[in-house]
């Protein structure tokens, strides 16, 4: 079975657990498989990168982690009170300023690090014919 295949079978029960979660009620279950399925669409993506440069890899891995983090201490802090204490951040409730600063900013830097793993070359061959890709057609 090819690593596609394991990622494609991985995202099932994913969305089987995320299922089972919406279903219960229960979004500890429905967010955690979110973020690590985000993480193996971003290795679907890169998966011919990874393969030609395995030290890829390292890019969904990260931002598997990141938002793991980012998302369990969000938990953590919202435990006891739904705004995560009675102490402000820059003029925010904690849970609010770790939207802000922490989770919202990763998705520019996610969509930044996908596009930083192009190589320049198709990109530029792509834009040089108007984004159409090089079709011979013979008539």
């Amino acid at each position: 079975m090819s690593r596609t295949d394991q990622a494609i079978y991985a995202l099932l029960g994913l969305s089987i657990v995320m299922f089972i979660g919406m279903v219960t009620g229960s979004w500890r279950a429905v967010l955690y498989p979110y973020l690590l399925m985000i993480g193996l669409a971003i290795f679907l993506g890169l998966i011919k990168d990874v393969k030609k440069n395995p030290r890829k890899i390292w890019i969904p891995v990260t931002v598997t982690a990141i938002y793991l983090l980012l998302y369990i201490f969000h938990d953590v802090i919202t435990l006891d009170s739904p705004s995560g204490g009675t102490g402000f951040i820059f003029g925010l409730s904690p849970a609010m300023a770790l939207y802000i600063f922490g989770i919202w900013p990763m998705a520019v830097l996610v969509c930044l690090l996908y596009t930083l793993t192009f190589p320049k070359d198709d990109v530029t061959q792509q834009l040089r014919h108007g984004g159409k890709k090089n079709i011979n057609i013979e008539g």
